[in-house]
């Protein structure tokens, strides 16, 4: 049974504007009107709704300017908050915890007006020189984490954005200025025509200084291929709980879910905008989705993330919500263009054909999952019209595989298992499928299953003897630079590669403020990854939550932004089963 695409919903409260509640696929709710915060009352905080939430993984860290994993940043989007929200009907920015700010013309400032009385959960008020400690942590990473640690991670944000560290000849970044308590200016060396957008993603929330002395302590006993365990403190709806191993997330304990890891988020009733109906939510690591769907169905679960084509039926047939989200991700299969037998062009070209991708998109994927040749998702509108294109052809594939001499050496696959992704819901099938095709050109795989929990992204750049692996980027701000620069914009040691082309191009498009020649260079771009075949993109993935009976709606958004405080629970009033 197919599921029709639910309209796209992507609101994040700004500071001064009560948060809106999201629709759900079969039951629409009515939005908040804007206005400010209630005056304070004497009266009690309502009573909140425990809810449980089964997710496939743990976070990696719980300080999101160290991460581009998408379960880290579920949890840090509910504690930490960033300068401007994303409006819920244009993705565009708005105000959240600056109130407004401007862009000087030339486009190299831009200052922002703080949003009066607001404090980070230790107390801490946000003031300029908050920010401004913030944005020179992000800057001098380096300098904090040592290199050999930064050099096993992936490209982090502030990195993207801004072209580098300080001190690095690409950094755009100069400094970030105070003028008075309220209000801080950036400054750049260049033109980033996007950085409103990027200041949108939780890569650059805000987080009480207090709260880095227990990180920066821990760091010096933490492996290098590890981020320390610590909280840092925000300003969001919902303050850290209790981390255990497992346990239950519901207020009498019955019926306990088997997560294999739980993390609590408690409700903060001090919280400047419409305190949340929720709380406390539990999320809880479960790995498998067919698991989920058995603790959703037993009402161990309120809702659960990523559904599956092999769950969509039995959630269907059993009543509950299935709230698609508009494709922004993208699942590719990366080569090592170092390795002795994939350093190829003709290997790769063959790989590109063997793989029937529509297939794999209508097959393993929910219903208006599509394939993909660019990295870019089409919405963001910078698709190249004449782009090189490699069609399903497993008989070009084995003529290709001839010319480059390939005989049966076996190739090392990588692919992550025991969790799902925006991108990659089902690991193994997808796999399967793929190694299917590969088979039958005549390429013989080694196949090597990592679990995620045992650091799957750390051996994409770790492992140099691997020929293949699967990935993906999740969008997480409406711009082609998120998708294109973290992967190419730099040496890229996941597929051992680096086009000079590539690079120039990309931090070309980062200051260019005419769109056209901006949408130009991002197809140039596109060309040349396609002629070089570093990855090939698979598939523009729907991805899906499914919501129990406990819930009216639940908030989805393409680019992530799902704040539990606009969870709506059928009768706040009720007990608890």
């Amino acid at each position: 049974m197919e599921i029709s695409r639910r309209t796209v919903i992507t609101s994040l409260a700004a500071a001064f504007v009560l948060p809106m509640t999201g629709c759900a696929a079969q039951i629409r709710s009515e939005s908040d009107p804007e206005g400010s915060s209630p005056p304070p009352s004497a009266s009690p905080a309502p009573a909140t709704v425990p809810v449980t939430i089964g997710v496939p993984a743990r976070p990696q860290s719980l300080d999101p300017s160290l991460t581009v994993d998408a379960e880290s940043h579920r949890s840090t989007r509910q504690v930490l908050e960033t300068l401007l929200g994303v409006d819920h009907n244009t993705g565009a920015p708005i105000p959240h915890l600056a109130s407004d700010w401007t862009v000087s013309d030339d486009g190299r400032r831009y200052t922002f007006s703080l949003t009066p009385d607001v404090e980070f959960h230790d107390g801490t008020a946000l003031t300029a020189e908050v920010v401004a400690a913030n944005f020179e942590r992000w800057a001098r990473l380096p300098g904090l984490l040592g290199q050999d640690r930064l050099d096993r991670l992936p490209r982090l944000a502030f990195a993207s954005v801004f072209g580098g560290y300080a001190g690095d000849e690409q950094c755009r970044y100069v400094e970030c200025q105070t003028v008075g308590e309220r209000t801080v200016s950036l400054v750049l060396s260049e033109p980033i025509v996007f950085l409103a957008a990027a200041l949108t993603s939780p890569p650059f929330a805000l987080s009480s200084p207090g709260s880095w002395v227990e990180f920066d302590r821990a760091l010096a006993d933490t492996e290098p291929g590890e981020l320390p365990d610590a909280r840092p403190a925000g300003t969001g709806p919902f303050r850290w709980g209790e981390v255990s191993a497992g346990g239950t997330g519901k207020a009498d304990g019955a019926d306990e879910p088997t997560g294999e890891h739980l993390l609590v988020l408690e409700a903060d009733p001090d919280y400047r905008g419409r305190p949340s109906a929720v709380g406390p939510v539990t999320l809880s690591m479960i790995t498998g989705v067919q698991q989920r769907l058995r603790e959703l169905r037993r009402g161990r679960l309120d809702a659960f993330d990523y559904v599956s084509p092999s769950t969509l039926r039995p959630l269907v047939q059993g009543g509950a919500q299935v709230l698609q989200r508009d494709p922004f991700s993208v699942l590719y299969l990366g080569m090592n263009t170092q390795h002795p037998i994939l350093g190829q062009l003709y290997v790769r070209q063959a790989v590109a054909h063997a793989l029937d991708r529509r297939a794999l998109a209508e097959e393993y994927f929910l219903a208006g999952s599509s394939r993909a040749d660019e990295f870019v998702p089409p919405s963001l509108g910078v698709a190249h019209p004449q782009l090189t294109t490699y069609g399903y052809d497993a008989e070009k594939a084995r003529e290709l595989l001839e010319l480059a001499g390939y005989r049966g050496e076996p190739l090392e696959f990588l692919y992550p298992v025991e969790t799902s992704r925006p991108y990659l819901p089902s690991p193994e099938p997808v796999y399967a499928r793929i190694a299917e095709d590969l088979a039958n050109v005549g390429l013989v795989l080694e196949p090597v299953p990592v679990r995620w929990e045992d650091g799957y992204l750390d051996r994409l750049t770790s492992d140099t003897g691997r020929a293949f692996h699967l990935s993906g980027r999740t969008g997480e701000y409406r711009d082609p630079h998120h998708f294109l620069e973290p992967l190419f914009g730099s040496h890229s040691t996941e597929f051992g590669y680096s086009n000079p082309f590539v690079v120039e191009t990309l931090a070309e498009a980062v200051s260019s403020r005419d769109a056209e020649t901006r949408t130009a260079l991002y197809r140039r771009g596109a060309e040349s990854l396609a002629l070089d075949l570093p990855a090939l993109p698979l598939v523009y993935p729907i991805s899906a939550v499914a919501s129990g009976h406990t819930l009216v709606s639940y908030p989805t958004s393409p680019v992530l932004d799902e704040r539990f405080d606009r969870i709506v629970p059928v009768d706040q009033t009720s007990p608890r089963r």
